[in-house]
């Protein structure tokens, strides 16, 4: 298998993994950002307490 072959199989693959959305509706989904910031946050503060509790 040639270099070119492999990269054409590394540049196919690629896009197979990303996530395209269906369309754009122009808007900004500030509602989504924080439903998923907040669990974030509280998976942070707890992982920063227990680390705290080891030392």
């Amino acid at each position: 298998m040639t270099q070119i072959e492999i990269a054409n199989l590394e540049h196919a693959s690629r896009s197979a993994f990303g996530w395209s959305p269906e369309g754009y509706d122009g808007k900004t989904h500030l509602t989504g950002l924080f439903a998923a910031l907040v669990p974030a946050l509280g998976i942070l503060a707890v992982a920063g307490t227990l680390l705290m509790a080891v030392l």
